[in-house]
């Protein structure tokens, strides 16, 4: 009977502790992307730029 009272009382504690340990790198790692900051923003390859843009569309030969 002792036994399975020792056994039972270690297995709460054991929870309650990995339930914390848990919470806490949850927390930590909540805070580490809070504080990051946003990448800059960089151009996209293959995009022309609207003012640089033809303003009549290409001719097509043969039409």
């Amino acid at each position: 009977m002792g036994t399975v009272i020792l056994i039972g009382t270690v297995a709460i504690i054991v929870a309650i502790v990995g339930c914390f340990g848990i919470w806490r790198l949850d927390a930590s790692r909540a805070d580490e992307i809070e504080h990051q900051t946003p990448p800059s923003p960089r151009p996209q390859l293959g995009v022309v730029p609207a003012r640089t843009a033809p303003s009549t569309p290409p001719r097509h030969i043969g039409s």
